[in-house]
């Protein structure tokens, strides 16, 4: 069984302190969107969703409206994404085999990424969401002049969801300790214990609601799926 943990408590800070996880695509709040690409999916048991300590009632308001029907738990965040994880760990069934964890932020992901995903984790214990880089990436020195190149066909851009073996998962965080609470991406908490993490590419429409205009961007990919399922 695979346990969810939809996180939905940024701060918000680049979209000028509107709540993005609020903000509407379709007439569906952006985490609710999120969350229902996997509320379908036989192997997903549970959803645990991050929210703002003083949001908690509102997000299960909606969640309940939408029909988050394995919805086990609304936990509050914490200041970091780590800490608003950790939180989320804690309401996590016993039963659970696998944790999914997605950005609240990314809800165009497509169920047929998600399945290849946690087909991926049940082969290789991780797996990740990815996509190739597409620019030329340069390391550049602190007075402003290009160091190096890096080479591009190596490069891919981590996203989310990411799914753990739950077991492996635990034990890294124990092995790594304070470290834990320094990453900005959850597959790092593996990397650093020495663990391998299998990459799934996924298409490039999985993008993060960060600011105003990718808001724009997420009802185009959404109108234009449904326009061509239409058609």
């Amino acid at each position: 069984m695979v346990s969810v943990i939809i996180v939905a408590a940024g701060n918000s800070t680049r979209m000028g302190g509107v709540n993005k996880q609020l903000e509407k695509i379709a007439d569906t709040p952006v985490f609710i969107m999120s969350a229902l690409r996997f509320n379908k999916l036989d192997k997903v048991g549970e959803i645990i969703i991050v929210a703002p300590e003083d949001e908690k009632t509102r997000y299960e308001k909606f969640a309940m409206n939408f029909g988050i029907s394995k919805l086990t738990a609304i936990v509050a965040g914490g200041d970091t994404r780590f800490k608003s994880v950790k939180n989320a760990l804690e309401a996590v069934s016993p039963k659970a085999d696998y944790i999914a964890i997605h950005d609240g932020a990314r809800p165009l992901i497509e169920s047929e990424d998600i399945e290849r995903i946690l087909a991926d984790a049940e082969k290789y214990n991780a797996a990740i969401a990815a996509v190739p880089a597409t620019d030329t990436v340069k390391i550049v020195a602190s007075n402003g002049f290009v160091e190096s190149t890096v080479p591009r066909e190596k490069l891919y851009y981590a996203q989310t969801p990411q799914v753990f073996q739950k077991k492996l998962y635990l034990s890294c965080l124990e092995k790594i300790g304070c470290q834990a609470e320094q990453v900005t991406d959850d597959s790092s908490i593996l990397e650093l214990a020495g663990e391998y993490v299998k990459v799934t590419e996924v298409k490039s429409t999985n993008l993060k609601i960060t600011h105003p205009d990718d808001l724009i961007a997420a009802q185009a990919i959404h109108d234009n799926r449904h326009t061509v399922k239409i058609i």
